[in-house]
């Protein structure tokens, strides 16, 4: 792959990446917001939980969400409060906190995910093809990975563990991070997030899995071997 500098092709692509994220997760949020729906972040710590057996660690969750993680002990607390989780003393722990997710929380994220799922569909899936979604879900799946071996490198790594106010203002933190999305069929939690939210080792699978059908078509089916 070389050296990569950051110019031309390189510079374009990180920077339309950039914008297009930021213009993606604005009208992702908005979404939520305008049907009266859960926001984003708290959408975001519902898939966690719901992924996870209904219920994580505090300080688990600080280091599984997608969205900003300052201030998220306040969002806990918030989301307590309008009884979509509720938080529980940890057995192995006694300083530690369970966060559990309860009834209403999983009929909102239910609510939330259709919505949510068909503006993803119309802001990203629908605008991309076959090969485009195969080729970028193996390139991110890379950079995630070369990123967490770094992590592991220096130590951080599984052990990513700041303190869950951290850097935060009063109030909620800014929505400003990745859409995540919810699949819409079958019960909730049985059916898994996107690619981009699953664990390392799904996205690898995936990722070999769309290069061994990328090298399947170019063969073509009169090929050999």
């Amino acid at each position: 792959m070389g050296e990569g500098r950051f110019e031309d092709d390189r510079k374009a692509a990180w920077t339309a990446f950039l914008h297009a994220h930021a213009r993606m997760v604005t009208r992702l949020s908005a979404d939520l917001d305008e049907a009266n729906l859960i926001s984003l972040g708290s959408y975001d710590v519902l898939v966690q939980l719901s992924e996870n057996n209904g219920k994580l660690r505090l300080k688990e969750l600080v280091n599984r969400v997608v969205l900003s993680q300052p201030g998220l002990s306040r969002r806990v607390a918030k989301m307590e409060g309008n009884r979509l989780v509720e938080r529980l003393n940890d057995p192995a722990d006694g300083r530690g906190v369970i966060v559990h997710i309860t009834r209403a929380g999983r009929a909102a994220l239910r609510r939330a995910s259709v919505l949510h799922i068909a503006g993803i569909e119309r802001e990203f899936t629908s605008q991309i093809t076959d090969h485009e979604a195969a080729v970028l879900a193996a390139v991110f799946a890379r950079l995630e990975a070369a990123g967490d071996n770094v992590g592991r490198r220096s130590g951080s790594d599984g052990d990513r563990a700041p303190t869950v106010d951290d850097a935060a203002g009063p109030g909620d933190p800014p929505e400003d991070s990745v859409g995540l999305g919810q699949d819409r069929g079958g019960p909730l939690e049985d059916r898994g997030l996107p690619l981009q939210d699953r664990g390392v080792s799904d996205r690898r699978k995936a990722a070999q899995a769309a290069r061994q059908r990328r090298g399947g078509a170019d063969r073509g089916p009169g090929s050999r071997n």
